[in-house]
């Protein structure tokens, strides 16, 4: 869902930071495990920094960037997208161990 949003709105800057607050706020809601707002911060922090640090080397750029070369909303995408390689991860591993 994430990605759906970011792919279709990433003209409104705003309105996509809300709407992904929100999905973060939902889907904590909804499916929190113990560990998942320790995941959801770390990528929220570490990967909006490595986002500033490319983005200023011209590795890439945003076409709507608002703060430092990059959009208000990826904190809140790097967090959703944190724990959901956690989640991916442990389902394989899980998998593995049957």
């Amino acid at each position: 869902m994430a990605v759906t949003l970011i792919t279709t709105l990433d003209k409104q800057v705003i309105v996509l930071t809300i709407l992904l607050i929100l999905l973060s706020v939902v889907a904590n809601r909804l499916w929190h495990q113990k560990h998942d707002i320790i995941f959801y911060c770390t990528g929220a922090i570490l990967g909006p920094i490595v986002e500033i640090i490319c983005t200023a080397n011209g590795v890439w750029r945003y076409e709507h960037p608002t703060f430092l070369n990059v959009p208000l909303w990826v904190p809140f995408a790097w967090g959703i997208m944190a724990v959901m390689v956690t989640r991916i991860a442990e389902t394989f591993v899980k998998i593995e161990k049957r």
